[in-house]
């Protein structure tokens, strides 16, 4: 059902065309999948959901959103951190071209988010959410991405058009643990070595 939507095709007929076959395709696959796949095109879907729970509607479902937006917020900062570092081993092939390649990759992942946002929203907008404010949030985070990878901003959408979004990723999460299981990431608060955990 999904590639029966022209602008759902669309979005993965794009996505197939990158390769891995010279040191510039792994950069630009970086960038494209790290920080524009999982970093942009999954934040406009993370933002439409994540609405449903702010109205306590849909609540479980936004839990397990949340999970899978913590998660993919992991992936792309990773993947960033590879990108600049594959960048810094491989000075040469930081040119004006890949610059501008990553720049075009980034602007058709939003034409392509925008004909995505726009069929989410074809009968209108929901309580606290409208086609037009996922539009910018993902230029917001487009902008994001784009200083992550050591480029400028294109967008120049200065100021988060959904504040609560970064509450809802990254705030502190109190969950009744008898109701639900916490989505936040956390460091085990353990004691030892590894030499010794295995003893």
């Amino acid at each position: 059902a999904f590639l029966k939507y022209e602008q759902m095709k669309s979005k993965f007929d794009y996505m197939q065309e990158w390769g891995v076959d010279t040191k510039e395709d792994i950069a630009k696959t970086l960038a494209v999948f790290g920080g524009f796949t999982e970093g942009v095109q999954l934040f406009a879907s993370f933002a439409i959901l994540m609405n449903f729970p702010r109205f306590n509607k849909m609540k479980g479902m936004g839990q397990i959103v949340t999970w899978s937006a913590r998660d993919e917020t992991l992936h792309t900062v990773s993947a960033m951190k590879l990108f600049r570092t594959f960048i810094d081993e491989n000075p040469e092939i930081w040119t004006e071209q890949l610059q501008k390649d990553i720049y075009k990759a980034c602007e058709t992942i939003i034409h392509h988010e925008d004909a995505f946002i726009d069929l989410a929203f074809e009968m209108g907008g929901v309580e606290g959410l409208d086609a037009e404010q996922v539009k910018r949030y993902i230029r917001y985070i487009a902008d994001r991405r784009l200083v992550q990878l050591n480029l400028q901003p294109i967008y120049r959408t200065e100021k988060n058009p959904l504040p609560w979004m970064d509450e809802m990723l990254n705030g502190i999460e109190h969950t009744n643990f008898f109701e639900n299981r916490a989505t936040e990431y956390s460091k085990a608060s353990t004691r030892g070595t590894w030499d010794e955990a295995f003893d």
